[in-house]
């Protein structure tokens, strides 16, 4: 049982406050304790001794009881405003307890005392950028960078105010400083090159957007602009190496993909590569095509329509009428489109009919002078018909030549026209027995041959972990683990494993004639493990570390998280996540402890990751956002 340190009645163990004045209970030690009594004594006999108030304000603070030591601190202001201590120490306290007025005040005045204390002055800036007074703040802040020139935090503090003002020029220049202090910034490279290109300088955009490649940034949206910058201002060359760059990027919607290769046609257009040109028209899906927007559509009609116009010119109205269909298509209010479509198409019609009626004449004419040597030719040569079974490829030889002909779905092939007469044949298929035989080809029939292929078989066992994995053959599901078989066939075969929320595990298997194969235990591949990686967070830290640590059950995951992105705070807890397909997300309340001022203090932060899965499960990358912060990239690798 304690006494309490205001009313001194008794509090029993485990109250949080004093029953008969509701101030919060105290557990100091003896003689802290009698250190506190002893300065309350003091105050009782000079209650206005700034020094007794401060000495037992600060005891309080020391010991993590800042309401007391805030009124403690008031008392001390009270009876004498002009003690620095004591303006400084209450403001750090209203600044903690979100009284910023109270604070803004407490600043001032200690700013009044000591007008070269930076802390006075860095506390008032805090206030002031906590009130969202701009402008105000901006004067603070200019005045805390020439103090501190290479304090990364104010000069991004000080760029976000020039921003929220509109001051475009001034941001730029706090984003250049923010550069040269920290040049492996990908964050500060991507807003500089995005600052350029939205004030239209695309020289510097494009060469910011060079740095950017070479850390590795991708930006679909600003390098396809910066690509069109290259093709209007006719840098052709530079152009079409910049949009196949991004031809290669796996990351292109349909859409973005039909933009892409819309302008590397229009510039082999101009550049005379008719044929490069057609190509890419030819690689653009029609429904993505028309997904773009209306001007680069426009431009796709016109290039279109262009090259059918050419054809058309060369006299080749069949070759112009792709194109033409797609001019339209592309942009189906033209009028001009339509009427050279109309007049071509009737044009091709004509010409069509006119052409079948003058071969029909020709044919007729050609057919009756080899219709009697075809007849004698055709009943001493003819064919045989094989028909395998299992319809597979199979080499065939046929008096000892390999047949030319190539075995079709249905497992039937035709040999070579034959003379009639006793042929030889031999079909030899891997994982079967070679099969020998003949046929005869008689005056004016083919023959027909059923052949049935006798396989060879051989033992094979799979066991995974986990078990139940789905085992695929040659594309087709067999069966789950642990899996056995005597039934398969010598021949090569692909073996697939897929269990959800793994790694699908893929092998050739190459087996001699006979052979019995235990695979043994094959591990797949899941996403648990410690996980380390980087976070860009707006205004405090940029490519900040952070790690996960994965339990993984089947699709489900359990991530411990940890994420300090700078030192006066950090994140940590314990959020669910699951897989679908090459997807991974996860989401939860973690813990988010922050240093305010001089006190670590904690509350809830939710933290939601959503990325994918690199194809060997060894990267994650995606999108992550902390609860009232902007969304940022992230990555992280085993």
């Amino acid at each position: 049982m304690a006494n309490c340190p205001e009313c001194g009645k008794p509090i029993q163990a485990g109250q949080d406050e004093c029953p008969f004045c509701a101030e919060e209970s105290m557990n100091l030690s003896t003689s802290v304790t009698a250190h506190v009594n002893l300065l309350k004594k003091k105050i009782e006999k000079e209650p206005l001794n700034a020094q007794y108030h401060l000495d037992l304000a600060d005891i309080y603070k020391e010991y993590g009881y800042l309401k007391q030591a805030l009124t403690e601190y008031e008392k001390a202001v009270n009876a004498d405003a002009k003690i620095f201590d004591a303006q400084i120490k209450s403001a750090h306290l209203y600044l903690k307890f979100r009284k910023l007025s109270q604070a803004e005040n407490a600043f001032r005045a200690a700013l009044h005392i000591n007008p070269e204390s930076t802390e006075s002055l860095i506390g008032l800036f805090r206030a002031l950028y906590l009130q969202d007074r701009t402008e105000e703040a901006i004067v603070l802040c200019e005045k805390i960078v020439i103090s501190k020139p290479s304090n990364v935090e104010f000069h991004i503090l000080l760029k976000n105010l020039y921003n929220n003002k509109g001051n475009k020029e001034k941001a730029l220049r706090e984003l250049l400083i923010l550069e040269s202090l920290s040049p492996e910034s990908e964050q500060f490279v991507k807003e500089i090159a995005l600052h350029y290109q939205k004030e239209n300088n695309m020289d510097k955009a494009k060469e910011y957007y060079k740095k950017m490649l070479d850390m590795n940034i991708k930006d679909i949206e600003l390098g396809f602009k910066i690509g069109k910058y290259y093709y209007e201002s006719k840098q052709y060359e530079d152009a079409i190496e910049h949009f196949r760059y991004f031809l290669e990027l796996s990351e292109l919607t349909l859409e973005q993909d039909a933009a892409v290769r819309t302008y590397i046609a229009l510039i082999s257009f101009e550049k005379g590569d008719i044929p490069e040109a057609k190509s890419s028209i030819n690689a653009i899906q029609q429904s993505s095509a028309q997904s773009m927007d209306i001007e680069t559509q426009k431009k796709l009609a016109y290039l279109c329509f262009k090259i059918a116009q050419g054809e058309i010119n060369y006299k080749k109205p069949k070759k112009a009428m792709p194109f033409l269909n797609k001019a339209v298509t592309y942009d189906r209010d033209n009028i001009e489109y339509n009427k050279i479509l109309e007049e071509t198409k009737n044009g091709v019609t004509v010409t069509s009919k006119k052409l079948l009626k003058k071969l029909s004449v020709i044919a007729i004419a050609v057919a009756a002078g080899f219709i009697i040597l075809g007849l004698a030719w055709i009943l001493t040569h003819n064919k045989i018909i094989i028909s395998i079974n299992p319809p597979q490829d199979a080499a065939i030889f046929i008096d000892g030549k390999l047949a030319k002909n190539k075995i079709g779905k249905s497992g039937t092939i035709s040999s070579p026209t034959l003379f009639m007469g006793r042929h030889d044949i031999i079909i030899e298929q891997k994982g079967y027995e070679k099969w020998q035989g003949s046929a005869s080809v008689g005056f004016g029939r083919s023959t027909r041959l059923e052949v049935d292929l006798i396989p060879i078989y051989y033992f094979l066992g799979i066991t995974s972990m986990p078990e139940k994995a789905t085992v695929i053959i040659d594309g087709q599901p067999a069966g789950q683990t642990p899996y056995t078989t005597d039934r398969i066939v010598t021949r090569p075969h692909i073996i697939e494993l897929e269990y959800p929320g793994h790694l699908k595990w893929q092998t050739e298997l190459i087996v001699n004639e006979k052979d019995s194969i235990n695979m043994g235990v094959i591990k797949l591949r899941n996403l648990a493990g410690k996980w380390y990686g980087k976070i860009g967070e707006d205004s405090y830290a940029y490519n900040a570390g952070f790690n996960m640590t994965i339990q993984q059950v089947d699709t489900f995951l359990t991530i411990k998280f940890y994420h300090r992105p700078r030192e006066t705070n950090y994140y940590s807890g314990t959020i669910k996540g699951k897989i679908e397909g090459g997807a991974f997300q996860a989401e939860g309340n973690v813990a988010y402890k922050y240093k305010d001022v001089f006190y670590w203090a904690q509350t809830k932060k939710k933290i939601a990751i959503r990325g994918t899965i690199s194809e060997d499960w060894n990267r994650l990358e995606g999108k992550y956002r902390i609860e009232s912060l902007a969304e940022q990239s992230w990555w992280a690798t085993r």
